[in-house]
């Protein structure tokens, strides 16, 4: 039996907005009009994904600022917060804590006619409630054990296997994996099963999660950064790079808490700090230019 295509929350003329923002080679340029024509092949889907990781970063703003202090993921609300709803506001370079790209990038992929759907994923212990592990921007396929090169050192792998709490040891999972270098050992960031996830299960976890970081005030932006945009960051000697026309992921900068960090594949290093609320603002208008 065929799998059915659902429908995409956007229509052709915002998947072609979307297209234009993320500023994809030109050789997609031909797509951009045509969204459903987009191709479907694994080097296309890569570029897509590092542009849009590179476009939109990871933030939990929304939960913190927000009048309800939860975050609205239904995908036309994603949409306006981080593209903007109109002409007079064409780029707003915000992005969305975990739950609200998920769902806006699965809504994009359906609407560029990709076979997708969401599920659910269990993540290790976070730092400062921050995401740990460099990720290249890559998709990876569900080859259980295969090694990928990632940043700098680091290496990524997905296995098929189970995970210390569960009891059915029939029902294995995925779990991403990660370790610093070829001899250190490797380290389980999250996992996931093939199990389809429904909008409706994630409008009863962002309760819970967009609670928990009102709760332990843990403000957090983190933006990967794309070959060739570079400008204004304090790189050292061997951090800059050559402008390709390929996009790759060159580093990565964040916001965690009261400090500004930069890596660019090798070592982390704070680059600002502050103690205020308005040094918090003009840090994310400095280095993401992002305005609340």
């Amino acid at each position: 039996m065929d799998t059915p295509k659902l429908a995409s929350a956007y229509t052709p003329a915002q998947l072609t907005k979307y297209l234009n923002y993320i500023a994809l080679p030109d050789q997609y340029a031909q797509y951009t009009n045509q969204p459903k024509s987009f191709p479907k092949t694994e080097e296309a889907l890569k570029d897509l994904f590092r542009c849009q990781i590179t476009r939109f970063p990871y933030d939990n703003l929304t939960c913190h600022y927000s009048t309800t202090q939860l975050a609205e993921i239904q995908p036309e609300k994603i949409y306006t917060t981080v593209i903007g709803g109109s002409e007079s506001n064409p780029r707003s370079c915000r992005g969305g804590y975990c739950l609200e790209m998920g769902i806006f990038f699965h809504h994009i992929l359906r609407g560029l006619g990709f076979s997708v759907y969401m599920t659910g994923g269990r993540s290790w212990d976070r730092i400062d409630g921050i995401p740990q592990g460099e990720f290249r921007g890559c998709p990876l396929p569900l080859i259980s054990g295969q090694v990928t090169k990632n940043l700098g050192s680091q290496e990524l792998r997905l296995i098929y296997d189970n995970i210390p709490k569960q009891t059915r040891k029939e029902q294995k999972v995925w779990i991403y994996q990660y370790r610093n270098a070829a001899d250190k050992p490797w380290n389980s960031y999250y996992s996931f099963a093939e199990l389809e996830f429904f909008q409706d299960d994630f409008e009863v976890m962002n309760r819970f999660t967009s609670w928990e970081a009102v709760e332990k005030r843990s403000f957090a932006v983190v933006k990967f950064i794309r070959n060739g945009e570079t400008a204004g960051l304090p790189l050292l000697e061997g951090e800059v790079l050559e402008n390709t026309d390929d996009v790759f992921v060159a580093g990565k900068i964040m916001m965690v808490n009261n400090a500004v960090k930069l890596n660019m594949g090798g070592r982390t290093r704070v680059i600002d700090s502050f103690e205020t609320e308005d040094g918090r603002f003009e840090a994310r208008k400095k280095w993401f230019s992002i305005y609340l």
